[in-house]
């Protein structure tokens, strides 16, 4: 278990892209749900239903297969409107580039049937995953400059028919999960800051220093973090057909608790004695004070080290509520209510095995509320349409705590699709989905949660970054099923 990159979004199979759904969830583990914006949780059409609700299992004939690709085309911009270093000196750079890439994620499904009042089934799909690279010389690059979150899920689950109404169902969870973090480091600032604390620049020419090297992106370092872990939680779900023609559910997906282990890799700029004898010198440091000037900033760097580091993440538990209802032999409607307990994330701490303080990033997320309507359409014997819209909230609070690792912000999801049967025991789901994320701003101060600059106790940057972000994602998905 290796901790690389300093990174954290918080993250397995296959790949991470930008987030679709709110915080850093994946945003959909279903074609088929996919195609009505996530809003069939009660529908319980095929093998998927083992991630929307377990107990949609009992309505399942014989064995079920699902496979399931998304395929998600992401867009985010940053513009910076003002981003400053620890000196407050403006940080010189780009925008941060292209900062997310199209990414293609697979989930999988099969249920058995066992008799006529048992079922079994397992899932394994991605339920988190989140991917920011922004170019290292961006202004924002002592905030982060790369964040990646990876899981995967293996779900086994049961469900139980207990009466021609009412089924139940239940599963557990083994996530494996990957964190990614890469942070720009500072050093010019902390030239100057040693500079002026050994007594060798004068106010005037530590002003003037301060312009020239706070921020210089030809003195940046770079500290490096990744790891990973193994957890486990719980889900369970019921479904109850009200009549012929109705059906409601209920469904429960619990925390998972990680701690990820791995380490923490330096790399510092000047990196050795004539280096740095040489950039002080270039700060205009009397000769007369360059031994005192490089003590002080080795004494500032001497528990800078690589060492292990650990961090812990809980997943957020969510609880949904819908509804499926077919109004005649060609329209059904459907809806879902998700709340999800992001509250759970209130900061990011590394801890590092050294003498260095623990590096926090303040996040306080608050819980948020997802609500999707959908219907369907049997347009032929072999063809079915779907289409749905969703709205969901964002868990960061304000513009303060929305940090470039994640860039979230209310979203609204436009999605259109649809089953086709090749026989009468096989289909294919078909969708596409847009999703609009709100413009929005950010002014993170990467302080700890400290007031002011200068009483900031952990490891930090204590860079600011202010700007603004514009996001839009589109989703293209494809789902093949079997019945044997």
């Amino acid at each position: 278990m290796k901790l690389k990159h300093l990174s954290l979004s918080v993250m397995m199979m296959g790949a991470s892209a930008a987030a679709m759904a709110s915080g850093y969830h994946f945003g959909t583990q279903s074609v088929s749900a996919q195609s009505t914006a996530n809003a069939n949780g009660a529908e319980a059409n095929d093998a998927s239903t083992i991630f929307y609700n377990p107990a949609g299992m009992a309505k399942l004939e014989g064995t079920n297969f699902s496979g399931v690709l998304n395929v998600v085309v992401p867009h985010v911009e940053f513009s910076n409107n003002g981003s400053s270093t620890a000196a407050g000196v403006a940080i010189k750079g780009g925008n941060g580039g292209k900062i997310v890439d199209p990414a293609a994620v697979p989930h999988l499904y099969v249920t058995h049937q066992l008799n006529d009042k048992l079922t079994a089934g397992l899932g394994i799909f991605v339920p988190f995953g989140s991917k920011t690279a922004y170019d290292r010389d961006w202004v924002g690059r002592y905030n982060i400059i790369e964040t990646e979150l990876k899981t995967i899920t293996f779900n086994p689950s049961l469900a139980f028919k207990l009466s021609e109404k009412l089924s139940v169902g239940v599963g557990v969870s083994a996530q494996h999960i990957e964190g990614k973090l890469v942070k720009g480091v500072d050093s010019g600032t902390s030239l100057v800051t040693a500079a002026q604390r050994a007594g060798g620049m004068t106010t005037a020419a530590h002003s003037a220093a301060a312009g020239q090297i706070s921020g210089n992106a030809a003195l940046d370092g770079s500290v490096d973090v990744n790891g990973d872990d193994w957890g486990f939680g719980y889900n369970f779900g019921v479904l109850y057909d009200i009549n012929e023609q109705t059906r409601v559910g209920l469904a429960y997906r619990s925390a998972i608790e990680h701690t990820l282990k791995g380490d923490a890799k330096w790399a510092l700029q000047p990196s050795n004695a004539a280096a740095t004898v040489n950039a002080l010198t270039s700060l205009g440091v009397a000769p007369g004070n360059l031994a005192a000037t490089a003590t002080a900033l080795a004494a500032q760097r001497a528990a800078i080290t690589n060492s292990n580091a650990s961090l812990k993440v809980k997943t957020p538990d969510s609880l949904s509520l819908n509804f499926f209802h077919s109004l005649n032999d060609r329209w059904d409607v459907m809806g879902d209510y998700t709340r999800t307990f992001h509250s759970k994330f209130q900061e990011l701490r590394i801890d590092f095995d050294n003498t260095l303080p623990d590096s926090i990033t303040p996040e306080k997320w608050k819980d948020t509320d997802r609500i999707s309507l959908g219907v369907a359409n049997k347009y032929s014997d072999r063809l079915k349409l779907r289409a749905g819209v969703a709205y969901d909230e964002t868990p960061v609070a304000n513009e303060s705590l929305r940090t470039p690792s994640i860039p979230d912000n209310d979203r609204y999801w436009l999605s259109l699709g649809g089953n086709y049967a090749l026989d009468k025991d096989r289909s294919v789901d078909f969708a596409y989905t847009f999703v609009k994320i709100k413009s929005s701003n950010t002014n993170n101060k990467d302080w700890c949660d400290g007031a002011t600059v200068s009483s900031v106790t952990c490891t930090s940057s204590k860079a600011t970054l202010k700007g603004s972000y514009k996001s839009y994602a589109q989703i293209i998905g494809v789902q093949y099923n079997q019945r044997f």
